[in-house]
């Protein structure tokens, strides 16, 4: 069938309809039995292997098989029009097309020469390494670990995690599963095995979304699960605990309210050296004191905390924040809060973390802080007693 320049041959994959002669020529393998199959494409200028799915509609546009879901299907056609468009047009017969393209008025030269200019201004990129991936639901039974590369599930930690994702699946926490399609048709996990183990042990999951690609060898596939692997940004606790709050977790609420109503805030970075007067970092002090000791020792010390450096960078709060919750805790005999207050301010914040310079371990610096509190509160006078 001789494909026409305007109307263009549409097809639209129903599972068990023909293909017809004209896409048949494109296919790259055969049609399985959900229906699906392969399509030679192009992205860019990239030569591409396209999954058609049930449901997808392909056209065939200057001697290119294009496939896209059919809710999308007008918005591929307005494409491949600006693509012709975008072709340049005859300039007629004995013409120059130079000549042609150059007779402009003075005015749309000067358009011309502007966005010209316009474009080389633009960042350029070189071109995209490798091939896309296709987006395939695939049955579990058909995917594999290659275990010379990937990290073994055989420890305890991997069986609980897998234990875990099993137990608790949900859809909404499944990214796809990156996954190689190999010469031999074989599919192999570069990144998912736990998901991809659990899903196998639960028997209900027949199908996982995957995004597959086709690497060259199993040491390509090495090589990308490795930059993978260390290309990721580990999630730290501080955007832990903000996750946590956007999430309106019950526990990180309660701290962000603590923390708000003694005055100061929660910082979202890690690095010390960027925070600023008020800030803090140490939501896992806070928590772990709120389980043993409650609120109003919490809200104690961080108040301290707020009221005794207000204009003041406090890198080691968390220490000074323990330290007095160690005091709080098991004060001494006749303890006056106002006095610890006074002795909190005998020394500046950066003066404080001298106390747990080189001392390694959160309790032992703690416990520093504490006996430097004790001692400067010893040395504030008592207050006088009122004479009868």
């Amino acid at each position: 069938m001789t494909e026409p320049h305007v109307n263009r041959p549409l097809w639209i994959n129903r599972g068990q309809n023909p293909i017809p002669d004209w896409l048949a020529s494109h296919v790259a393998d055969e049609r399985e039995a959900n229906g699906a199959f392969t399509i030679r494409s192009l992205v860019g200028k990239a030569e591409v292997m396209a999954r058609v799915h049930v449901g997808h509609a392909v056209v065939v546009h200057r001697s290119v098989a294009y496939a896209r879901p059919l809710a999308e299907k007008d918005e591929l056609l307005f494409e491949l029009e600006e693509m012709d468009r975008a072709a340049p047009a005859p300039a007629g017969p004995g013409k120059n097309v130079d000549k042609f393209c150059a007779a402009k008025t003075p005015a749309a030269r000067g358009r011309a020469a502007g966005k010209a200019k316009q474009q080389e201004r633009k960042r350029t990129y070189p071109e995209p390494l490798g091939d896309p991936p296709t987006i395939e639901w695939i049955k579990v039974d058909r995917l594999s670990i290659d275990a010379v590369y990937q990290r073994s599930t055989d420890n305890e930690a991997s069986r609980r995690l897998i234990a875990s994702i099993a137990a608790n699946f949900d859809w909404r926490l499944c990214a796809p599963l990156v996954v190689s399609r190999r010469p031999d048709g074989t599919l192999s996990v570069i990144d998912g095995q736990h998901r991809t183990v659990a899903a196998k042990q639960r028997g209900d999951i027949p199908h996982m979304p995957c995004c597959v690609f086709n690497y060259q060898s199993p040491e390509e596939e090495a090589r990308m699960f490795i930059s993978a692997n260390r290309a990721r940004k580990p999630m730290n606790r501080l955007d832990d605990f903000h996750a946590a709050l956007a999430a309106a977790d019950e526990d990180a609420l309660e701290i962000n309210r603590l923390v708000t109503e003694a005055g100061l805030t929660i910082t979202r970075n890690t690095a010390s050296s960027a925070w600023k007067p008020g800030e803090i970092a140490f939501t896992a002090s806070i928590a772990s004191t709120l389980r043993k000791h409650g609120e109003q020792i919490v809200s104690a010390a961080l108040t301290n905390i707020a009221e005794a450096f207000p204009d003041q960078k406090v890198v080691h709060s968390g220490s000074i924040f323990l330290g007095l919750v160690k005091v709080l805790t098991s004060p001494p005999e006749g303890f006056d809060p106002d006095r610890m207050f006074q002795a909190l301010l005998r020394y500046s914040a950066e003066e404080w973390g001298s106390f747990v310079t080189g001392l390694k371990g959160g309790d032992t610096r703690a416990t520093a802080i504490r006996d430097a509190l004790l001692m400067a509160y010893e040395e504030v006078p008592a207050p006088a007693e009122d004479a009868t």
